[in-house]
């Protein structure tokens, strides 16, 4: 199991990030894929996949006060849906063309002990995510997998219990805070909040 407790493995940790380094560690949903929210850690992680660029990766953190800086863009719809259902399996989005980022196009809280221990320890204390696995393919279900799969990298092994593997309900934002539910997974949402 991984130790978030031991100062030398969190420099180690940290040191591989800020170097363009790719980890991976269980959520609340599925095993993911994480580097630092970077145009080099996306880079890292598209090649890595093999992820064609248009599909974008999400920031998760620990709370909504280390991703409020990454909704500078996003309508007051956006904060009410956070308050509701986070920390939790949603995905909260805006139309790509206005995001910050070419690479980013949702934003998460996960609720789920082991990944917020780990995001308190990152520098920064946000990564930019996506599932475990090559793209196109089913997403990875164990360290083991993720080991035979993505050798090189850091597998940060702190799972509780099992990862029950379904995605989290991601919804895209337009202006107006009108929503669009492109993905229906462990929420279901109800408009009205």
């Amino acid at each position: 199991m991984t130790n978030l407790h031991d100062l030398d493995f969190i420099k180690k940790l940290n040191k591989h990030l800020l170097n363009g380094g790719v980890i991976a560690f269980p959520t609340d949903t599925v095993w993911g894929l994480g580097a630092l929210p970077t145009r080099s850690g996306a880079d890292a992680i598209f090649e890595l996949k093999r992820r064609p660029k248009e599909k974008h990766l999400i920031i998760m953190s620990d709370s909504f006060e280390h991703i409020k800086k990454y909704m500078s863009n996003y309508p007051e719809k956006a904060f009410e849906l956070a308050e509701k259902y986070w920390p939790g399996a949603l995905t909260i989005g805006v139309p790509v063309a206005e995001t910050d980022s070419m690479a980013f196009g949702g934003v998460r809280v996960p609720n789920y002990k082991p990944f917020q221990e780990l995001c308190s320890v990152i520098d920064g204390n946000c990564l930019a995510t996506t599932s475990a696995n090559i793209s196109g393919q089913p997403p990875l279900k164990s360290a083991d997998e993720i080991k035979k799969q993505f050798p090189n990298i850091i597998i940060i092994d702190n799972a509780e219990n099992e990862i029950r593997g379904e995605p989290s309900t991601v919804a895209i934002l337009d202006k107006d805070g009108k929503i669009n539910v492109v993905r229906e997974g462990a929420i279901k949402l109800t408009h009205n909040i």
